[in-house]
């Protein structure tokens, strides 16, 4: 695998590097992790601050074109980037983990919305009572109206 970088542009608001490089390659296209690895390797940073945006293969070649993101520290990348990209850059066994704690959390605000339900539809009956008792009221207090 032979990476050259063609562009380097500091993003100083954002607190990254924007590389757009292009990637040598033999058989099939890289991995967003090889070529993570390997971008890490390269410019001597942390693999977990390197954000592989995108792989754009030329047709036909072994050449690729990379649109890559170096973030200063952890925080802002998780600031910066959408979940979705920075889950795609996890290995396997750590994505699983992430999907099923999402679905937990899925589960949990799921189920908080019935309970909301399941009050106001409490509330709704004992309104009612409370409407039919006026009501009964009014009708008893016309009945002794009338008798007078």
């Amino acid at each position: 695998m032979n990476i050259q970088v063609l562009s380097d542009e500091k993003k100083p608001l954002f607190k990254r590097r924007e590389l757009i490089a292009r990637l040598g390659y033999e058989d099939k296209t890289p991995s967003r992790l090889e070529i993570r690895k390997e971008m890490a390797k390269k410019l001597r940073v942390k693999e977990e601050l390197v954000l592989v945006k995108r792989i754009k293969p030329a047709y036909g070649t072994p050449v690729a074109e990379l649109e890559i993101s170096i973030y200063d520290d952890e925080k802002s990348l998780k600031k910066q980037e959408a979940e979705y990209m920075v889950t795609r850059h996890l290995p396997k066994e750590k994505k699983e983990k992430v999907k099923e704690e999402k679905k937990a959390e899925e589960k949990k605000e799921e189920k908080k919305p019935e309970e909301k339900k399941e009050e106001k539809k409490g509330e709704k009956p004992e309104a009612k009572k409370e409407a039919e008792a006026k009501e009964e009221k009014k009708v008893e207090v016309k009945k002794e109206e009338k008798e007078k």
